[in-house]
């Protein structure tokens, strides 16, 4: 958008692409960062009754744009920490005889000599792999840095400290869950939807682990304020996409719940039942659309397909009193006959098995449940992250640079076309971009015996 980005402006140019497809009466969600705009657009949606399913999952936030804010606010707290090895490891690269002096450094020490690269604060996972990169270094880096600083009459309030490393280290072990959840929910090969409660349940596990740190604790605290803003109303696609999956259900989203709200102190249990009326309200909306629907039952694997057993559903089974957390499950309603099935059913779980194809269940098994298959698949599709679509756009990014600037707009829709198709074709449309930055920051040891200006690659 090459002008103001009003909540106006935004629903006039969503509304022209999907009436250019002739879309506008299949669109089931709009997934959106939290700009306010953003937010405000919708209301817009939802006055021409565009939302699809009584518009009961419509709008959904970003759940990694969420993820950033939250660890921004942690950031901020240990800034200065962070803020000293940024500017150690810069000093050090900043010259090639300063660098060449910090490798023979690390020579003398037994370490293989290696560059750093810094990050970009507006970027928390640059941040994330910086520290992660350095934290093998870190006496050396200190040892290094703080010698010269003496050598040249810094005071030593400019030094690293061994609180600053252990600042950095278990920040990083704290962070690994958030950058986990980050690459598990801007995945485009499997349902997301179905993954964002079990993300939601580590997190504030993480965060409660580490609230009480001395060093820790003011950024944890930052960073659980932030979070309760966005999971203390816990939305309802999240929920939806762990009841849809056979093993877990109802039961296992009000483990998850409980187990979430012990951590964050909140009282999911009212959500909880809120959660189970408009599940059925939803399912009578599928079976007025698909009651008379009649599909052929596909072949039956000789092995039932499994989900992934998740860390957090494990202890459940230590808890005895999770076993009789479904006892009201059936609805009152006299419609819904196939989602209580579907609820009461039980299917055995190998705690082993770590590959399930949760789409792939819903297609094979779409005959035993002919509606609620079709009200699974559509929460299945719905992204929980715009990861993918700025990826889209980065990419165009990097084609219309300054020596293609007399590219038409269609020779420009071709090249980016042709080129997500080669990456679905390989299955890479959501990482080649992920792997190079991580690459930037991972692949930086220099060769022995050559130039210390040589990265190995």
């Amino acid at each position: 958008m090459d002008f103001a980005h009003t909540a106006d402006n935004i629903f006039a140019v969503i509304l022209s692409v999907l009436e250019t497809y002739d879309i506008t009466h299949r669109i089931l969600s709009i997934t959106l960062d939290n700009a306010s705009a953003n937010t405000k657009s919708i209301a817009l949606f939802t006055e021409r009754n565009i939302p699809q399913a009584g518009g009961y999952f419509f709008h959904q936030r970003c759940s990694c744009h969420i993820i950033n804010l939250v660890v921004q606010s942690g950031l901020k707290e240990v800034s200065n920490r962070i803020e000293r090895i940024r500017d150690a490891i810069s000093w050090i690269g900043s010259s090639n005889p300063r660098f060449q002096e910090f490798g023979r450094h690390c020579t003398l020490n037994g370490i293989r000599p290696r560059r750093f690269q810094t990050d970009m604060p507006v970027k928390w996972n640059s941040t994330y792999l910086m520290l992660k990169n350095c934290l093998e270094y870190d006496t050396t880096i200190s040892g290094f840095y703080n010698m010269k600083l003496a050598e040249s009459g810094c005071p030593p309030a400019q030094s690293l400290t061994p609180d600053d490393w252990y600042v950095a280290k278990i920040f990083v072990e704290f962070l690994q869950v958030f950058y986990n959840a980050t690459v598990t929910l801007s995945g485009v090969y499997y349902p997301t939807s179905s993954q964002a409660i079990h993300q939601i349940a580590e997190m504030s596990d993480m965060l409660n682990t580490y609230r009480e740190d001395n060093l820790l604790g003011d950024a944890v605290v930052a960073m659980e304020t932030k979070f309760k803003k966005y999971v203390s109303e816990m939305p309802f696609l999240y929920a939806l996409g762990v009841i849809v999956d056979p093993i877990i259900k109802l039961a296992g989203l009000e483990y998850l719940l409980e187990f979430t709200g012990n951590k964050l102190s909140i009282d999911y249990s009212d959500q909880i039942t809120d959660i189970r009326n408009k599940l059925f309200e939803v399912f009578s909306i599928y079976e007025r659309r698909f009651g008379g629907v009649h599909t052929e039952p596909s072949p039956e694997p000789d092995t039932q397909p499994l989900p992934t057993s998740w860390s957090i559903l494990k202890r459940r089974k230590k808890d005895k009193s999770a076993s009789s957390s479904s006892s009201t499950t059936r609805s009152a309603a006299s419609s819904g006959a196939e989602l209580n099935r579907f609820l009461e059913e039980q299917f055995d779980a190998d705690e082993n098995t770590e590959n399930f194809d949760l789409l792939l269940w819903w297609k094979t098994y779409s005959y035993r449940y002919p509606v609620l298959s079709h009200l699974a698949l559509d929460i299945l599709v719905i992204p929980v992250s715009t990861v993918s679509s700025e990826q889209a756009f980065s990419t165009s990014g990097r084609i219309i640079e300054p020596r293609r600037n007399c590219l038409t707009p269609e020779m420009v829709e071709v090249l980016i076309c042709v080129r997500d198709w080669e990456h679905a074709r390989k299955r890479m449309q959501n990482e080649t971009v992920d792997e190079q930055f991580i690459q930037n920051f991972s692949n930086l040891y220099v060769d022995e015996g050559s130039d210390n200006n040589q990265v190995k690659n």
